[in-house]
Formats: structure tokens, sequence, C-alpha cells
């Protein structure tokens, strides 16, 4: 007690500072430590996922070969596909830039597939030779005839280029949407589809094959293009290719990168075909059917 009649208050002893100071270090290090297992387990998990993506399983184990902004996958007793691949790519860079106008040079992967089975559980499709994944950004590939195929025999060359061009256009497709800051949804599939087949197959061998039409509402998601698929005896793949077929007749080869365009300002597929071509797309649609059925006897 002081002269003053104040009570003092007793200051920490040095046992009480170094053991505050002791308890501080302990809980820095824990933290640093917990972070430090936080950061282990976000990289193992990363690389666990990453190993086990579909794309890395299938990967395993097959040889790549990088041209521009691919990367080529394929068996080591296929190296043949590699000049395949190379040449198909050039011709699909040049038709590709005349249809869309746009250049794509995001990293793309290409893999050949061994077996039907897996590509179709890989895409989720059946009966089918190629596909393309924008989640993925890769192309996968089943060629029909591959033992002709990388003799390079003639007509087996010919389906192989128009196959590779066809994906190769999804990918394109898929980048110039992506350039607008939209969503690939606002595009119905008939239009996807008929896009990439019309890129793929020189429009001066159009003919008129016969086909029942299918309501344009029911090429619109992929749901309805497997269901339509199934549903009709037709090929779904075939008429979207004469609907962009007749659309380019009708208003000339920028009419596809016009639509697009157009549809990426307004967020509708139906405005900005009205806004590129002047037409309704139901009453193309209907002109569309009328022609075709006539064609079809």
């Amino acid at each position: 007690m002081n002269s003053g009649g104040e009570q003092m208050k007793a200051g920490p002893s040095l046992i009480h500072k170094k053991l505050v100071s002791g308890m501080i270090a302990a809980g820095l290090i824990f933290y640093a430590f917990t972070a430090y297992l936080i950061y282990v387990a976000f990289q193992l998990t990363g690389q666990y996922l990453e190993q086990s993506s579909p794309k890395t399983v299938i990967t395993e184990g097959l040889n790549k070969q990088v041209y521009e902004h691919i990367r080529i996958y394929y068996a080591e007793e296929e190296d043949a596909f590699v000049d395949l691949t190379i040449e198909a790519m050039k011709q699909a860079e040049k038709r590709t830039a005349s249809v869309f106008q746009f250049e794509a040079d995001r990293p793309l992967d290409v893999i050949y597939f061994d077996d039907k089975e897996t590509i179709e559980q890989i895409a989720g499709i059946k009966h089918i030779t190629g596909f393309y994944s924008d989640h993925d950004q890769m192309i996968g590939l089943y060629p029909d005839k591959r033992e002709a195929l990388l003799k390079k025999e003639t007509l087996p060359l010919y389906f192989f280029n128009t196959l590779f061009i066809h994906e190769y256009a999804h990918f394109v497709f898929y980048e110039k949407v992506h350039s607008y800051e939209v969503s690939p949804g606002i595009f119905p599939l008939w239009f996807h589809e008929g896009t990439a087949e019309w890129t793929a197959y020189d429009v001066l061998n159009a003919t008129s094959e016969r086909f029942d039409v299918i309501p344009f509402q029911s090429l619109h998601s992929d749901q309805d293009w497997q269901n339509s698929r199934v549903t009709y005896e037709t090929d779904v793949y075939l008429q979207s290719y004469y609907m962009i077929y007749e659309l380019v007749q009708l208003y000339g080869r920028d009419i596809i990168h016009e639509i697009m365009e157009e549809t990426a300002k307004t967020g509708q597929f139906a405005s900005g075909f009205e806004q590129a071509t002047g037409e309704r797309l139901t009453d193309f649609e209907e002109q569309f059917k009328v022609m075709y059925q006539r064609k079809n006897g």
C-alpha cells in the first residue's frame, strides 16, 4: 500500500511472461502445421482427381505427339495417326475459319480409342465414331476401317477426314460462342450438328437423300437428339446438314456467322435467327418441311 492510500497492482512475474509467450508460440506452430496439412490435403486431392479423371485414365500408356495447339494420343503401333491427324487438321482449320470466321487456339486433346465400348461409355452416346467434349477440351475418335485407314486407302481416308473436320468444327463452334461470353445451350442442337456436318462435307457434293423431316423442336437439346435418333426412322444428322445447306443457299456462307452473332446479342436463337435472316424461324421450318417432303416424294 502506498503513501497515497491506493492499492498497488502486482506486475506479472517473469515465469508468467514466459508461460504466456510459450503458449502463443505453441499456438502459432499449431496453426502453421494445420495450414500445412490442409495444403498437403488439397494437393493430394488435386493430384488424385487429376490422375483419376477419365481423360487421364484413357491416355495412360498412349504415345503423345504435339502439333500446334493439339496433343495427339495414340497407341504405339498406330503412329500413322499422327500424320493423318495433322493433314486433317490443316483442312479443318481452313474450313472452320471460312465457315465460322473465327480461329481457335486453345489446347485440344485428340485421343484415339482402341475399342468402341470405351468411347461410347466416355461420350455417353451409342453408335458413334467420334465426339467432342467441351468440358474436357478433347476430341475422341474411333475411326471405321482402321487398318485400311492406316494404309491411307482412299475411301477410309475420305471418311476419316470428314469425321475429324466435323469434330473440330464443334471445337471451333464452342470456342466462338465462349468468346461471346454466352452459353452454347442457347443454340439448338440441330444448329450445332448441322454446321459441323456442313463444314465437314463439300456443299457441291450435296444430294437430296431421302429422310423424314423431324420437327425442329425435337432436335433442340442433347436429350431430344438422342430420343429422335431412336424414335424416328431417319438420319437426324442428315436433316441438320440440309437445314444449314438450305440456309446457305438462301443467304450465303456468312449466314452462319451472322446467326451466331445476332443470337449472342439477344440471348435467344429465334430472335437472332430472325435478325440475321429477316425471316421467322417457324416460317423457315415450314418451308423446309414442305420442300423436303416434296423432294422425298
